[in-house]
C-alpha cells in the first residue's frame, strides 16, 4: 500500500465523489474563504459541462467524530455536506490541477491530500502519466503538501496572480512515481 496515498489518510466519514451542480453554493463558501481571487459560480458551472474537466468533492457522511468538533451539518438531499473540492483537466497524457480548497474548519485533516490522491490515481488509471499545477509562491502549506506527494518545482511565472502580482510556482509530478504498483 502506498504510504502517501494509502488507507487512513482521511476520516472514514468523508468520501470523494463527483461534484453535483447543486453543490456549487457550498463550494462558493469555501472558494471565497480560500482564495484571494475566487472563481465565480459561473466558472464552476462551466467546468461541470466540459468533457475534459473533472471536479471531485469531499463530502461528509453523517456525524464525523474523528474531526475536532465533529460534523452535525448534513445536507440530506444531496447525501452530505461538501467540505472540499478539486478541479482538474485531463488532456492527452497529462492532468492539470486548476483549483483545490478545503473548508477552514476541516483543514489539516488529510482531506486535501485525499482529493489529490483520488484525482491522481484516477488519472493514472485512465492513462495519464503526469500532473502539473501552479501555486502562489507564498502558499507554503499547499507547496508542502504538493512536495510531500512528489511534485517538484519546474519553473516560475512572474506576476501571475493578478491582485498582488505574485509569482506562480510551476510544479510537476510523474504520477507513476506515486503509484508504482499501478504503472
Amino acid at each position: 500500500m502506498n504510504p502517501v496515498c494509502g488507507a487512513g489518510i482521511v476520516p472514514l466519514c468523508i468520501e470523494m465523489v463527483p461534484l453535483l451542480p447543486a453543490d456549487i453554493p457550498s463550494v462558493m463558501e469555501i472558494e471565497r474563504d480560500s482564495h484571494l481571487e475566487p472563481w465565480t459560480e459561473e466558472s464552476f458551472a462551466r467546468e461541470l459541462k466540459k468533457l475534459h474537466s473533472h471536479i471531485l468533492a469531499a463530502r461528509v457522511r453523517g456525524r464525523c467524530p474523528t474531526i475536532p468538533g465533529g460534523s452535525t451539518r448534513v445536507d440530506s438531499e444531496h447525501g452530505g455536506w461538501v467540505v472540499g473540492y478539486l478541479v482538474y483537466w485531463r488532456v492527452a497524457d497529462e492532468i492539470q490541477i486548476l483549483n483545490i480548497a478545503v473548508h477552514k474548519a476541516y483543514r489539516r485533516q488529510g482531506i486535501g491530500r485525499a482529493l489529490l490522491c483520488q484525482a491522481l490515481r484516477s488519472a493514472l488509471e485512465s492513462g495519464a502519466e503526469s500532473a502539473v499545477l501552479e501555486v502562489r509562491r507564498s502558499n507554503n502549506a499547499a507547496r508542502a503538501l504538493y512536495e510531500s506527494l512528489g511534485f517538484r518545482q519546474v519553473g516560475e511565472r512572474p506576476g501571475y496572480y493578478g491582485i498582488l502580482k505574485e509569482p506562480a510556482i510551476l510544479m510537476e509530478l510523474n504520477i507513476r512515481d506515486l503509484f508504482p504498483a499501478l504503472a
